[in-house]
């Protein structure tokens, strides 16, 4: 247990001020745009029908919890990558994914199933007090569960046992299953949401890591992405030829 948690702790260290950069740059890149889109309506907003499903699974504001778990989700997954590519590719995928959810929010607005009235479970109160009904197609709630586990599986690299891999893969499925079908108790979303979310994700994973794998000779060759600004704020001074860089092998 001892060496478990120190391993962890080791490669959570590993490049962190990027990881810390890496995560505020991709927390204001998801945040001002989907709270804006939420509240600057450029298009008619409509709800859609409501299908079978989401008739079988009531409202029950207790999956909030589950819901909002994703959060953490979000921040474990690249705190566990050892490489700049990595983390780099992490970014690129959820900036893509979220750009083209966005996209759907901008021109297509959907008002989820929500109901209205007073709700007595505090942490349900408190989402609804800041999330609006909206931004529902596709779930990027759902979407960036799923993306964050696939990228998982390059992420924790051979350096796992296999079998500790394999086991925190199915507790990342698992719990990923659990944010779905939160989704749609909470009534945040629709059924249909859901693959949606899944669907764009997968898209998005593949773009990130299978066609940038492609362009890079090695593992530790950063991506070119001098067009994103956004990836700037990540710059580790370590890499070569970098004005730090001796500076950093000296100590």
């Amino acid at each position: 247990m001892r060496r478990g948690a120190a391993f962890i702790a080791t490669r959570a260290r590993t490049h962190w001020r990027m990881k810390a950069a890496l995560t505020l740059a991709l927390t204001m890149f998801f945040c001002v745009p989907y709270f804006v889109l939420q509240r600057v309506l450029v298009f008619p907003a409509r709800m859609l029908p409501v299908s079978a499903l989401d008739r079988a699974i009531g409202f029950d504001p207790r999956w909030v919890w589950a819901y909002q778990s994703v959060y953490v989700l979000l921040i474990l997954v690249p705190w566990m990558a050892t490489t700049r590519e990595g983390l780099r590719r992490y970014g690129a995928g959820f900036v893509g994914l979220s750009t083209a959810a966005f996209l759907c929010f901008f021109f297509v607005p959907i008002i989820g199933p929500r109901p209205e009235g007073e709700v007595t479970n505090a942490m349900f109160r408190m989402l609804a007090s800041y999330d609006r009904p909206l931004n529902c197609f596709p779930s990027l709630h759902v979407g960036l569960a799923v993306y964050t586990v696939l990228a998982a599986r390059w992420i924790l690299d051979g350096a796992w046992p296999k079998s500790t891999r394999n086991g925190m893969l199915f507790l990342g499925w698992f719990w990923t299953a659990l944010i779905g079908y939160a989704a749609i108790a909470t009534k945040q979303h629709y059924a249909i949401d859901i693959p949606a979310g899944a669907l764009l994700a997968s898209i998005s994973h593949w773009s990130a890591w299978h066609i940038a794998q492609r362009s890079t000779a090695h593992a530790e060759t950063p991506m070119d992405l001098s067009g994103t600004s956004m990836f700037d704020l990540v710059h580790d001074p370590n890499r070569a030829g970098s004005p730090g860089a001796s500076v950093a092998r000296r100590h």
